[in-house]
């Protein structure tokens, strides 16, 4: 499961974040596998939807992550 600011994450619904607001990404990962699996790397990647098939991955200044934006998992 993927949560956008507490809220699970839908394809079709459009998460509402204020600009300059601190939102909390959480990533649900469930190994449904008797044995453990990993490593992972998660790697967040933002980018601006104009909602015309046009994406704007160029946030350099725009976007601030504490931390990093890459994740590393041994194993689930």
């Amino acid at each position: 499961d993927i949560l956008v600011d507490g809220k699970l994450c839908d394809c079709d619904i459009v998460v509402n974040c204020k600009v300059g607001d601190p939102i909390p990404l959480e990533v649900k990962l469930t190994n449904w596998s008797k044995h453990s699996v990993g490593p992972f790397a998660l790697t967040v990647t933002p980018y601006q939807d104009y909602q015309n098939g046009v994406h704007n991955y160029e946030l350099q200044d725009a976007i601030t992550f504490v931390g990093s934006n890459t994740f590393y998992i041994d194993s689930v």
